[in-house]
């Protein structure tokens, strides 16, 4: 498989963050600073509840959420690194890294949503 078939299944993987959380949720996530935030809360609150099979499958598909929320708002595209892990690149010096983002989150409790939000000042960024 290529990188352009495999960048369509983290869109898909978002999309069924989008899927299963409205329905469960009752929550519209739509990739914004808003639905970033939400979910920053949502990791929280159910942080003690996880296993580590738990957190493994939340960081791969709530990692392709954050990842296609970076790149509605900020630009950007998938690339797959040298070691195998997915980025969303803007330019050569600046990318951000989803999946250990939430990944730390899920086991450090960082502020997602503040990255997020701070994201375009760390990468000289413009919003969309």
């Amino acid at each position: 498989m290529n990188k352009i078939a495999d960048s369509m299944e983290l869109q898909e993987d978002a999309q069924l963050v989008i899927d299963v959380l409205s329905e469960k949720e009752e929550v519209q996530l739509d990739y914004s600073a808003d639905s970033v935030s939400w979910l920053d809360t949502y990791i929280e609150q159910h942080r003690e509840e996880l296993d580590e099979r738990d957190k493994s499958l939340l960081q791969e598909k709530f990692g392709a959420y954050l990842g296609e929320s970076i790149r509605h708002n900020y630009g950007g595209r998938w690339v797959k690194g040298s070691d195998g892990n997915w980025m969303v690149v803007f330019n050569e010096d600046h990318q951000a890294s989803p999946f250990e983002l939430i990944g730390e989150h899920l086991d450090h409790n960082t502020a997602l949503a503040d990255v997020f939000e701070h994201l375009p000042d760390h990468c000289k960024l413009r919003n969309n």
